[in-house]
């Protein structure tokens, strides 16, 4: 049957003719559409569209029709002829002053002349000069109405001018990220509640001229609704509140709806009161990092996230120990059982030495005790940093301050070169104390490698296993 069919469509006496069609011959609202789909596809460049105009008049029509559909975007860095550029484009093309301090002029005369045309501008982006910023402020005294990113970076933030409160006028309505680094802005209050489509807030390497105090922050940061990240980091651990400033137990707090991410870079203190001051209902993610001090009190810091939902997802945790920087990781998995691990919560402080690190570990888990209550797994890593005291430093009450944070821990992870550290402070934990820390805990990993480790370890398994609480050890292969 199949043969016969093939017989009889070949001896057809027309044939099917299918009529050639090129993109000439396509209606302007298709061209537009395959245009629309240009500008989105991934990593484009913002002068995407100048190659179109330049195929044939109709196309350059088709494109110039539809600015906003297609968002044209006139690009200006510190070579383009700005004055030139700008006369030969339609003047309804918003501008782009973009540029990176590796090719930018000292004397930034492009940028300068771009930013005049202030009703244009929709997003600053410049790698800067403490020559230049002082240019920069001058000009962008006027508002700017179509402004919707700005980003100003300067290596240098001691060098580095203040800005006033003149800068953009006090009102950019349009604004929706803002990005500053090394910047002092101490007038930054006074133009938040004016950019009140803020969804992204990053503050980075504020110097000790552009401090804002804690109350000031709380105040203007409640007036963007729409804030969804908040990032906010000092340059010096000097910038912290007035200890006669913190805020009273029946303080009102003020909301931030729409936040999701925190996170913070300072004294614990600047932290304390800031978060003391706020209510966040969406919140999904809070990542601070405090500099070294010898007591960390952060009551506030514990009521602001027990005021969350974060906590009741904790089922993981993680000490990284670094050089200079110990890491403090509470989180979930992705899926359960699955390899992928979402931190929820972070705390790192800033020291050197490892007795600094423990005593620091041991304070925070002391505080978030409440948090951790229900984390069932925990790793320790010395992420592949060899500490020159490792071998002298022996401190187990600290580590077992740690300890007694996990309540509910079935499965703990020991590192080499921690391994007879902890396993001499777990050591601790013999005969009438064997309980005292990790009741729950049933899974011990081991790193294969290390004899001494296992050995240092026995005494505690013996223990547990007179007791009844039996801990399997697994010997894994560990870097």
């Amino acid at each position: 049957m199949r043969h016969r069919k093939a017989r009889i469509n070949s001896k057809r006496p027309y044939p099917i003719s299918i009529p050639r069609v090129t993109i000439g011959s396509l209606p302007d609202n298709v061209l537009l559409e395959i245009f629309d789909f240009c500008q989105v596809t991934p990593y484009r460049s913002p002068r995407w569209w100048i190659s179109l105009v330049h195929v044939c008049g109709r196309w350059r029509y088709i494109v110039f029709q539809s600015p906003l559909r297609l968002h044209l975007r006139l690009v200006c860095d510190a070579n383009t002829p700005v004055k030139k550029m700008l006369d030969v484009w339609p003047h309804a093309f918003p501008i782009i002053i973009k540029e990176s301090r590796s090719r930018l002029p000292l004397s930034g005369a492009n940028v300068i002349a771009a930013l005049e045309h202030h009703d244009r501008v929709s997003e600053i982006d410049l790698d800067t000069t403490s020559t230049l910023l002082k240019r920069l402020y001058k000009v962008m005294k006027k508002p700017y109405p179509v402004l919707t990113n700005l980003r100003l970076y300067i290596s240098n933030s001691k060098s580095a001018p203040v800005v006033r409160d003149t800068f953009l006028g006090g009102y950019a309505p349009r604004l929706e990220y803002l990005r500053l680094n090394g910047i002092p802005f101490p007038a930054l209050p006074k133009l938040l509640p004016f950019c009140h489509n803020l969804t992204f807030v990053y503050l980075k390497k504020i110097p000790n001229t552009g401090y804002v105090s804690p109350e000031a922050m709380a105040t203007a940061l409640s007036a963007l609704t729409k804030l969804t990240f908040l990032s906010i980091g000092f340059d010096s651990p000097a910038s912290r509140p007035d200890p006669g400033s913190r805020p009273p137990s029946s303080l009102t707090r003020l909301v931030l709806p729409a936040l999701t991410h925190l996170r913070f870079f300072g004294a614990s203190e600047y932290f304390e009161d800031l978060v003391a001051r706020i209510d966040t209902p969406a919140i999904i993610s809070v990542r601070t990092r405090f500099f070294n001090q010898l007591d960390f009190d952060i009551p506030h810091f514990v009521q602001f996230i027990s005021r969350t939902q974060i906590p009741g997802s904790f089922e993981e945790a993680r000490l990284c120990f670094v050089e200079r920087i110990v890491y403090i990781y509470v989180g979930h998995r992705d899926l359960p059982g699955g390899k992928a691990f979402r931190i929820d919560l972070s705390i790192t402080i800033s020291c050197h030495a490892l007795d600094w690190q423990v005593a620091g570990v041991a304070q925070i888990c002391s505080k978030i005790s409440p948090f951790l209550s229900n984390v069932e797994r925990l790793f320790i890593d010395p992420c592949n940093v060899v500490f020159s005291d490792w071998e002298d430093y022996v401190d187990s009450p600290q580590w077992l301050e740690i300890f007694h944070a996990f309540s509910a821990l079935q499965h703990m992870q020991i590192p080499p070169r921690l391994g007879e550290i902890i396993a001499s402070a777990l050591q601790e934990l013999t005969e009438e104390r064997v309980m005292d820390a990790l009741p729950m805990l049933r899974h011990l990993y081991l790193p294969r490698a290390s004899e001494s480790t296992q050995q240092a370890i026995e005494p505690f398994i013996s223990s547990r296993q007179r007791s009844n609480h039996l801990v399997t050890v697994h010997l894994t292969e560990m870097d």
